[in-house]
């Protein structure tokens, strides 16, 4: 008798949440839901130091998340373990797992992922907060959060979640922070390709907030490493998505000149690359509360109105 196996779907999200603060430790649960609370009361749930991320920018990137069914999201500038859960459980309606670990962000913005409860595969998280950089007396500026998803034990895929240092040099010590990105990167790659020899049939998903253009053209100088040392290619290049559709941060420099860029990524080994189900790979724009898209911002306060500086980048693979 010979049984056939479906391959299935599996949706991939990348998302900068921007200051995902989400306290609410002042709910009463036997009062009405969460999301029916004014903006005012939503705020008032928290006794944080942090200002709750607004409800309506917490819905619509909620939204987002569901109406393109996203399995796993990879979630960078997440307020800490507590307020993904918050997120996860009031505004994605408790559909999805919240799986996060403190960093050593010093301003309290971590790594999670967000995975679906009803996917049928058990999961394990570690964290690289202690992992030694090229230069041993650093570490992450954030953390390497690696995600494996697992069937009876047995590792399918592996996930790792990276928010590389901003270009910001606030002390004036080194210039765009280049020294420090590049150390970084190179940390990251050290951790996949440990993985990759210990792991050679298993693809290995690498995304995140880079912070700068890690694309295969015009490749900023601290990304080269990954084309010379390593078998990783951006998914969207791979699934042939249009240039002028690439691009996943509007900015805006002093002179009030705008740019388009693609600053947030998945990396997929090339050898895999026949996994990629390009037509289901875009970046997501998102829409306001009554289903209308909101503009990609021409002016800068156009921009604020949007729920994250960062707009999401979905990768389909077949699984």
């Amino acid at each position: 008798m010979l049984t056939l196996m479906m391959a299935r779907k599996l949706k991939v999200m990348v998302l900068n949440a921007q200051d995902l603060f989400l306290f609410m430790d002042k709910h009463n649960h036997a009062s009405i839901p969460v999301t029916q609370l004014s903006e005012i009361k939503w705020q008032l749930m928290s006794s944080s130091l942090f200002s709750n991320k607004s409800k309506e920018k917490c819905q619509i990137l909620g939204n987002t998340i569901l109406d393109v069914d996203a399995d796993i999201v990879m979630m960078t500038e997440v307020g800490g373990p507590e307020s993904l859960g918050n997120f996860a459980k009031y505004v994605l309606g408790d559909q999805y797992f919240a799986l996060s670990l403190p960093s050593n962000s010093d301003r309290g913005i971590d790594l999670g992922y967000l995975v679906k409860k009803s996917l049928p595969y058990e999961t394990k998280l570690t964290s690289h907060t202690d992992y030694r950089l090229p230069d041993p007396a650093r570490r992450f500026s954030r953390d390497i959060l690696r995600l494996d998803i697992m069937e009876h034990n047995n590792i399918k895929i592996i996930l790792l979640l990276a928010h590389i240092k901003s270009k910001l040099d606030l002390r004036k010590s080194d210039f765009e922070g280049r020294t420090r990105r590049l150390q970084e990167v190179s940390g990251l790659i050290e951790i996949y390709s440990d993985l990759s020899k210990r792991f050679p049939t298993i693809p290995i998903l690498v995304g995140g907030d880079m912070n700068g253009h890690a694309g295969e053209k015009d490749t900023e100088e601290e990304f080269k490493q990954i084309y010379t040392q390593t078998d990783l290619k951006d998914m969207a290049f791979l699934a042939k998505i249009p240039d002028e559709e690439r691009f996943s941060y509007v900015y805006f420099n002093r002179g009030g000149n705008r740019f388009e860029q693609q600053i947030d990524y998945l990396f997929i080994p090339e050898r895999f690359k026949n996994l990629i189900c390009p037509e289901d790979c875009f970046f997501p724009r998102y829409k306001n509360l009554d289903g209308a898209p909101l503009p990609i911002p021409k002016r800068l306060e156009q921009k604020n109105i949007l729920p994250s500086d960062h707009y999401p980048f979905l990768g389909t693979l077949s699984f």
